[in-house]
């Protein structure tokens, strides 16, 4: 008799709600019913304090290489990412980024053409007398990639805390090479369902975090991972383990592998939130992600937030780091 395994209780959970989601005829009647938990969700939710509405404009750079081709050394490719948050007011922000091509060294034509990057809206929600907070974003997100994004947090107490994220997109490109080659598409036929379940404990006497998350990614694998980080002055370091689904592949054996590997975020000055109508600054951090068994394929997340990073929590609450203001 088979035992059945960690991904084949979180297949059993998840799946059902993919049926319902995507199923024939169901789909048009399901998107109509998603806007009544919404909006008593908007209706009922209290927005936080903020200062006047604030238009921060910044940029950053993004660096790929990989040791993959005998010809060279590492491909390598460099972007420019500039970017803008524009605040609203009432917890509603504007998100834009794009990547601007500067070296491109082995990697395909197109990753190196002039791309917008990033375009969405986003909501936080906050419930402090139930301790519930969400965000939802919609638009054009990374990894080329648009749809809609919920994500929800959940503050047990001061160390421990729930959270979700849940997603349905698909592909998107817009990009040109500055002559008469570009692409512009929106694929609308095979949407992809995601979520990823956590929880987060927090020690503050070493100002370090417990996570452990698990769920369906991007590419529809399963996956866990868990990780250890230690918050420092702008600077955060982890390690993380992973267990996850392979796609078929000619050099990996089995379905299954283990990974692992660290993280280095560092905010970079200046650190503190400037209360200015408008605000030009470098991108607010650098971060670096090195695992040893990467495949390329497994574990991949979209990103809704220009500057999203690990370091950072996706929605403003007084827990754990209290996101240091940064």
């Amino acid at each position: 008799m088979e035992i059945p395994t960690w991904h084949f209780f979180i297949k059993k959970a998840i799946n059902p709600i993919k049926i319902y989601t995507f199923a024939g005829n169901k789909q048009t009647m399901i998107k109509k019913l998603l806007f009544i938990p919404l909006f008593c969700l908007f209706a009922c939710s209290k927005a936080q304090a903020q200062e006047t509405p604030i238009a921060e404009f910044f940029c950053g750079a993004e660096l790929n290489y990989a040791d993959v081709n005998f010809a060279r050394l590492y491909n390598v490719l460099i972007n420019l990412t500039p970017g803008a948050k524009i605040n609203l007011g009432k917890d509603w922000q504007i998100g834009l980024q794009a990547q601007v091509p500067i070296i491109n060294e082995g990697y395909a034509d197109k990753d190196g053409w002039l791309r917008l990057s990033m375009a969405n809206i986003s909501k936080e929600l906050h419930f402090e007398s139930i301790r519930q907070h969400f965000k939802i974003t919609g638009g054009l997100f990374g990894k080329s990639r648009y749809g809609g994004d919920l994500r929800w947090m959940f503050p047990i107490n001061s160390w421990l805390l729930l959270n979700t994220q849940v997603g349905i997109t698909n592909h998107w490109a817009i990009g040109t090479d500055l002559s008469r080659s570009g692409e512009t598409f929106f694929e609308t036929k095979k949407w992809s369902f995601t979520s990823i379940i956590g929880g987060r404990i927090w020690l503050d006497k070493w100002a370090t975090e417990l996570r452990a998350n698990g769920g369906r990614y991007l590419n529809e694998d399963y996956g866990v991972e868990v990780e250890i980080i230690r918050h420092f002055n702008h600077c955060s370091i982890s390690m993380f383990s992973q267990y996850h689904e392979l796609a078929p592949s000619q050099y990996y054996k089995g379905t299954h592998r283990y990974g692992g590997g660290f993280r280095v975020v560092m905010m970079l000055p200046p650190y503190k939130k400037q209360k200015k109508a408008v605000v030009v600054r470098p991108a607010s951090n650098f971060r670096l992600t090195y695992n040893a068994q990467s495949d390329g394929y497994s574990m991949k997340k979209y990103t809704t937030d220009p500057e999203e990073n690990e370091r950072t929590y996706p929605i403003h609450i007084p827990w754990g780091t209290g996101n240091f203001n940064e």
